[in-house]
């Protein structure tokens, strides 16, 4: 089930340019609407609307969430195994491939290298192939387990 955007949607084009996937139509200070087909159900657009008009599949309003208080992709550098997948599939190019420090090898790591540019949309998190390498998480360090995609069986093609 994708968000929707009520009719009190100001046209001001923040969820559009922070949707991860391009879901999100429509003109500017005019309504806009998102494609059902293409959302991947994140989240990511109503936490950043600053008027609160996107429901999620229950009509319920979604709340912005302050940008001091808005999650984003951290890297378990431990559990890193440099499959590079996060880095390929992030959509605002947070993510890139960098040598650890003090380190002489040749295997590299993935970073959050954006952090302001990162959504928490959790593409990142669903393709990793080491579980707890890369975890969305708050700023003050707790799992964001509501924000981003989550694949289930009865829709196992979000991607």
């Amino acid at each position: 089930m994708s968000y929707f955007i009520n009719d009190e949607c100001i046209g001001c084009t923040i969820c559009a340019k922070k949707c991860p996937v391009p879901c999100i139509d429509g003109d500017v200070k005019k309504l806009h609407v998102i494609l059902p087909d293409i959302c991947i159900d994140c989240g990511v657009c109503a936490s950043y609307c600053p008027v609160d008009c996107i429901e999620n599949q229950y009509g319920i309003i979604e709340q912005k969430i302050e940008a001091a208080k808005r999650p984003i992709a951290v890297v378990v550098e431990d559990n890193c195994t440099g499959c590079e997948w996060c880095v390929d599939v992030c959509p605002f190019d947070c993510l890139e491939m960098t040598q650890p420090e003090g380190e002489s090898v040749v295997t590299k790591i993935a970073r959050n290298v954006r952090e302001k540019d990162c959504v928490g949309c959790k593409l990142c998190e669903e393709v990793c192939i080491q579980k707890g390498a890369i975890i969305i998480k708050y700023p003050d360090g707790t799992y964001a387990p509501d924000i981003g995609v989550e694949v289930t069986l009865d829709n196992p093609n979000r991607y």
